[in-house]
């Protein structure tokens, strides 16, 4: 699996937009696609009141994850190998729900809905999801899409927006969001978009592709 492939390499650190997940009645979150747990450690070390699940399909990062988790947060971490597409999480039972980066992984849109739907179901009523993709508009990722052209106009692919990135480990999908296909998605699944945005990570402001859409929404 690609994601076994850069469990090790991965470096990202934390990104400080989780936060905005977290409310004062959190006290259980769900991390999708958590990685290595860089958020989820984050968050329980800024907060002592809340736990967390984390959700992986790698088996190599929830590795990881359980390695860098001091034994100190280990009871209030959780790490699952799972896939958010159904997830192992009983219906109404967590608070806030982060989607971090993971989404935009996910191919065809009808998946996407289903991961969306799932966060809907887990997520108590008045709960928060914070969802982060990369930002369709950035030059280099244009240029891809571009490239890949005669793929979808051959009907290789579903969107002119999917694309795949190889690095010198191991090749990945994405779906290029608009920030306004994302608001589409969210409300279609049931959500009240609260605030959305842009956000740049600090350690990536240097780097080409840096830009990301936020939105936070409400299970109503």
């Amino acid at each position: 699996m690609e994601y076994d492939a850069i469990a090790e390499s991965y470096r990202r650190k934390p990104w400080g937009i989780v936060g905005k997940a977290v409310s004062n009645n959190t006290k259980w979150f769900a991390d999708l696609g958590s990685g290595p747990g860089q958020n989820s450690r984050y968050l329980v070390t800024s907060n002592d009141s809340v736990r967390g699940v984390l959700i992986d399909i790698s088996t190599e990062m929830i590795y990881r994850s359980l390695r860098e988790t001091p034994e100190s947060l280990q009871h209030r971490l959780y790490p699952v190998l799972a896939d958010m597409i159904e997830l192992p999480i009983r219906t109404s039972s967590v608070d806030s729900l982060l989607l971090i980066a993971a989404l935009h992984h996910i191919v065809p849109r009808d998946d996407r809905l289903r991961v969306l739907r799932e966060c809907y179901r887990i997520l108590n009523n008045n709960g928060l999801l914070l969802v982060v993709v990369w930002a369709r508009w950035q030059k280099p990722l244009i240029l891809e899409a571009m490239r890949d052209f005669p793929s979808f106009v051959l009907r290789r692919k579903e969107s002119f927006w999917d694309i795949v990135r190889c690095s010198q480990v191991t090749c990945r999908t994405y779906h290029l969001y608009s920030i306004s296909e994302l608001e589409k998605d969210l409300r279609v699944t049931g959500f009240k978009i609260i605030e959305k945005g842009i956000y740049v990570p600090e350690e990536s402001k240097a780097t080409q592709l840096n830009k990301n859409y936020y939105c936070l929404a409400l299970k109503t």
